[in-house]
């Protein structure tokens, strides 16, 4: 478990990891130097199968992720946001997925959302196949618009992590699904359908990176080595991750606007996705977006709920 000044949700974070129906495990807690009270709220919970690491400096999310994959000590690992919630058979029934077939190299859950008070606003219908591998994990990752893999649901096999190198740093906030696109070369994905993981999302939690340009950066670098990954294999995905990060620019534009963004943040960052991401100019769906970012920050959270619960 990753965590920098975490302390408003890290206590119900690791009692959700300890209320597992399955009780053989190591925490491993990395604390990145944090500022608050994290330190003392793990020190709260007595229980020995926590191991607590503290960093003497703040080594950043991506280097903390990869001291993560060096710490752990099993076969099978994961890495928890110290935000998240386990409902309390994930840890088990992924753990007899990955024991049952040698094949597994990482499998996943269907996840529920809920917001900073812990109330379920949504739960995504995820359209991902049993088992994937390879083309068609990645093809499936670019090729819908509900096929994310939240990380802290992920059990993987941590031999296979190290030997591809873990986690690509410069990747930044891509660098798990970079990591999942790599490992899904190596042998088969499983999902499992049923929710066992309530994912806390923070409005407003990607405002920053789109203002200041640094998503559509992370969308580039991203679509960059997934191309590269699928080239060496023989194939070309480009129309599938122009779709996709059409899409995924189409949506930052309304998310902009319900964070209360001003228009004029909206119109220069669909300028900045013309320069980046030309493409994307022939696609209808950034501009009818577009104009949806024109309207009031109110009623785009409206149509957002809206279609959300549809």
């Amino acid at each position: 478990m990753p965590v920098y000044d975490g302390g408003r949700y890290v206590r119900e974070s690791v009692a959700s990891v300890l209320g597992q129906t399955f009780e053989d495990f190591e925490l491993v807690v990395l604390d990145d130097a944090s500022t608050d009270e994290t330190p003392a709220v793990v020190a709260s919970f007595h229980d020995p199968r926590i191991r607590y690491i503290r960093h003497e400096h703040n080594l950043g999310l991506p280097a903390n992720f990869n001291q993560c994959l060096r710490a752990a000590r099993c076969e099978f690992m994961m890495i928890f946001h110290a935000d998240d919630v386990m409902l309390p058979a994930l840890v088990g029934r992924e753990f007899e997925v990955l024991k049952s077939s040698a094949l597994a190299v990482l499998v996943y859950c269907a996840t529920r959302l809920i917001d900073a008070a812990g109330v379920v606003y949504s739960v995504p219908k995820n359209r991902w196949p049993p088992v994937t591998a390879g083309l068609d994990f990645v093809r499936a990752y670019w090729g819908s618009r509900d096929s994310g893999v939240t990380m802290s649901s992920v059990m993987l096999r941590r031999a296979v992590a190290l030997r591809l190198g873990g986690f690509d740093e410069e990747q930044k906030h891509t660098l798990d699904a970079d990591l999942w696109q790599r490992m899904a070369f190596e042998g088969k994905v499983a999902y499992v359908g049923e929710v066992l993981l309530s994912n806390r999302v923070h409005a407003g939690q990607d405002s920053s990176r789109i203002l200041k340009g640094s998503m559509l950066e992370e969308r580039e670098r991203y679509a960059a080595a997934t191309r590269a990954l699928v080239a060496r294999h023989g194939a070309n995905i480009d129309s599938l991750i122009s779709r996709q990060i059409t899409r995924k620019v189409a949506a930052d534009l309304t998310d902009l606007r319900a964070w209360d963004a001003p228009r004029s943040a909206a119109w220069q960052y669909f300028l900045a996705t013309a320069r980046r991401f030309p493409r994307a100019l022939l696609s209808l769906r950034l501009y009818v977006y577009l104009l949806l970012a024109c309207l009031p920050g109110r009623v785009v959270r409206a149509l957002k709920k809206a279609h959300r619960t549809a």
